[in-house]
């Protein structure tokens, strides 16, 4: 037994006397301070490697506490944390450190970017929970306790509460380093890069080596969504853009098949500091290709084939039988019944997997390099899924190179949003966390050191300024001068934070008059959290904004708040727009107001082009589109719903859809249908759930008085109760993120 190791058995010893979790208090005294959270073993295993990342956490600047237990479940560690927060008010942020309990979360799909699947529908508990560490960093949120998980130990399964705050709003920030597994043992994985960081911090390194990918299906192809996300990157970070920094920004029709291999030599170079992926993903992928463009029509042929085994292939995996799976997709891309040959040759499939490999990366494919840049954004689903045994992030994170953190979401994300929202104080020497702490999604995590940060271009403290000086408005109005579009930008954000809707005048003169798309997003953002009028009449300004992204978003709140006086503008730039993502929000959110309307007022603007030899063939293509919602909203989801021959299993399929289609002119029946005590409870529930959806809607307050009149209803069953109260919640307390609400 090493010297190290007997000296810390002799600690955990004396600590599980005193029956304490803090193991070490801070050496250094500090504006604020941090902890670490590790559970015995890893604190063991790991030969004094924590400690030597607290002292170079102190080192830094920031006083570390170390709390070491055989951690049970997470409640256990919230107590921890939130005595250590209590006794001290600048607690600014904790870290967990090898097998800390995880919070699967349920009950919760709207604190998320993307919908999770309905567990009355699905049943699988651990299919729609949501890992999350916002149940140890948000202090206010409530939850019940369901259960353990039979399997694995670290998971316990949680409710979010209807009497609890409906938003995240968080109190400190939090990270995991928890490596994925494979290799050499998770204990030394975690020393090597607890040592790694730990000399990474005695390096004064700049931000000033970027590097950007863009995969295939991200903006819908947009090539005006590409461009335009470089005018937002040259406010955040000017000095990438002069002699001396350095941004590469790569998208996946550059190299066709040979992208994967151009990637992963970027990704080593080594002054590299900072990579952006947008692109799809999972655990255990990088989704970056597509199949190459072909010259040759049998070469396409050839692309579809493949295309159409690999269906098969999943129908297959999915329960489905060869035959029935061959006859539907035959039927569905009307394709010979010979294009599906050898399918299930083993030569084939080989081939067709290695075809595969060649335009994504894989697990096996990180373990293979050394990447190099410091702070990772994986814009992707389930890339940051910390609780499985191995992903994605985990590797980058914990692999051989220099990579210190990222930010990885633990289940599926809304893709084409502002993914790096005040990512330019990272020039500032803002520590990670600090960053990321901004970030109130249920699914999104950093991976890796939150104390990390680069050098900064600056003599101010902003990291203390954002912990300490947070109600300080006479400091942040005098920075509302500054020549920092970063700096100015965090301004409005800290008097927007303090003075509440009563800064809605001052908002909107930035959003009317600054020239920073960085500062006019957020002055909207802020506006559409405060969702006033103002905000409903700034539309009709903002749908026309030079900076697509501002269209894109400004599109779906048109379509959420659902005023008729919208359509005639809608219907103008969605014949006008030059960007395909303005104009597929467009078209999906006009008929949310008004199908009907919608049609006759797109077909108008199309009889007014001057020019256009196929006007007929484009009306009836947006009839289609549009009469086809209307039919499917009064046809079927809402007859299906009222049917008293349906089966609740049905109803609550059909309500479900009400979620990410908030049809503006069914509210007054879903409420009533809500209502109803004829309907079944898990109906009512499913309607009410979907409802609170609406909180940008223009007559949500028939919601709420709806809710009102459930609640007060002697009759009506609990169950329904707590959702009617859970939804009033909802829409009083505002939407959660309004760019994925």
């Amino acid at each position: 037994m090493t010297k190290i190791k007997f000296i810390l058995i002799f600690l955990l010893a004396s600590l599980t006397m005193r029956a304490e979790e803090v193991l070490k208090t801070p050496s250094k005294s500090t504006p604020t301070f941090f902890a670490i959270v590790v559970d015995e073993q890893t604190y063991l295993n790991t030969d004094g490697a924590v400690d030597v990342y607290k002292e170079s956490v102190e080192n830094d600047g920031l006083g570390t506490y170390i709390l070491v237990n055989d951690w049970k479940n997470p409640q256990q560690v919230k107590d921890a944390i939130v005595k250590l927060y209590k006794e001290f008010k600048t607690l600014e942020g904790v870290v967990f450190i090898g097998d800390i309990p995880i919070p699967m979360i349920s009950d919760a799909k709207h604190l998320t970017s993307s919908d999770k699947l309905d567990r009355s529908t699905y049943g699988s508990l651990k299919r729609n929970s949501v890992p999350s560490d916002r149940f140890y960093d948000d202090f206010d949120l409530k939850f019940r306790y369901l259960n353990p998980d039979k399997r694995n130990s670290l998971y316990h399964y949680y409710s979010l509460l209807p009497d609890s705050p409906q938003k995240i709003e968080r109190e400190i920030y939090s990270a995991r380093i928890k490596p994925s597994e494979g290799g050499v043992s998770k204990y030394e994985k975690i020393k090597n890069y607890l040592l790694k960081v730990a000399e990474l911090k005695k390096v004064k390194n700049p931000l000033d080596n970027a590097l950007v990918f863009t995969g295939y299906g991200y903006h819908s192809e947009s090539i005006t969504s590409w461009s335009d996300e470089q005018l937002s990157l040259k406010e955040e970070f000017p000095q990438l853009f002069k002699p001396g920094g350095k941004l590469k920004k790569l998208n996946h029709t550059m190299n066709n098949y040979s992208v994967k291999d151009m990637l992963l030599r970027e990704l080593q170079e080594k002054d590299l500091d900072l990579a952006i992926f947008h692109a799809h993903g999972d655990e255990d992928v990088q989704y970056l290709n597509k199949d190459a463009a072909f010259s040759k029509t049998q070469d396409q042929i050839e692309a579809v084939k493949k295309s159409l085994r690999n269906k098969v292939r999943e129908s297959i995996y999915a329960g489905n039988s060869a035959e029935k799976a061959i006859d539907e997709l035959s039927k569905k891309y009307d394709a010979p019944k010979e294009w599906f040959e050898g399918t299930f040759d083993h030569t084939q499939i080989v081939k067709d997997s290695a075809d595969e490999y060649s335009k994504n990366i894989y697990i096996k494919d990180i373990r293979k390099i050394a990447p190099q840049p410091k702070f990772i954004i994986f814009d992707q689903c389930y890339n940051g899924a910390f609780h499985e045994d191995k992903y994605i992030a985990g590797e980058y994170i914990f692999g051989n190179g220099n990579s210190v953190a990222g930010i990885g979401n633990s289940t599926t994300v809304l893709q084409d949003q502002w993914s790096g929202e005040f990512i330019g104080l990272l020039s500032y020497g803002v520590r990670f966390g600090v960053l990321h702490k901004k970030n109130n999604m249920l699914e999104s995590h950093l991976i890796g050191d939150p104390t990390f940060h680069f050098e900064s271009v600056s003599d101010l403290n902003v990291n203390n300024l954002i912990t300490l000086n947070t109600n300080n408005v006479e400091f942040w109005q005098k920075m509302l001068s500054s020549n920092s579009i970063p700096l100015r930008n965090l301004a409005i954000f800290m008097l927007y934070k303090n003075y509440g809707n009563t800064y809605e005048k001052d908002l909107q003169n930035y959003y009317l008059n600054e020239e920073s798309v960085v500062i006019r997003f957020h002055s909207l953002k802020y506006l559409a959290e405060i969702n006033s009028t103002i905000f409903e009449e700034l539309l009709k300004i903002s749908i026309n904004d030079p900076f697509e992204y501002i269209r894109r978003i400004s599109a779906v709140w048109m379509g959420k708040v659902g005023r008729e006086e919208y359509i005639p503008l809608m219907a103008k730039q969605l014949i006008s727009d030059e960007s395909e993502r303005v104009i597929f929000n467009l078209r999906r959110s006009i008929v949310l107001i008004d199908p009907e309307a919608a049609y006759h007022q797109v077909s108008k603007e199309i009889d007014n082009i001057p020019v256009l030899a196929q006007k007929n063939d484009l009306k009836d293509h947006y009839k289609k589109i549009m009469l086809n919602s209307n039919k499917w909203l009064n046809e079927e989801l809402l007859a299906n719903i009222k049917d008293d021959t349906a089966k609740p299993r049905k109803k609550v399929k059909e309500a479900v859809n009400f979620r990410i289609y908030n049809f503006i002119q069914a509210v007054p029946e879903l409420v009533d249908l809500a209502k109803s005590n004829k309907e079944e409870s898990v109906t009512r529930v499913a309607i009410l759930d979907a409802l609170g959806y609406y909180g940008f809607a223009h007559n949500r307050e028939i919601i709420i008085s709806g809710c009102d009149e459930i609640i007060k209803d002697s009759k009506t069953p609990k169950s329904v109760k707590q959702e009617a109260l859970k939804t009033k919640n909802r829409i009083l307390a505002g939407l959660n993120n309004p760019l994925t609400s």
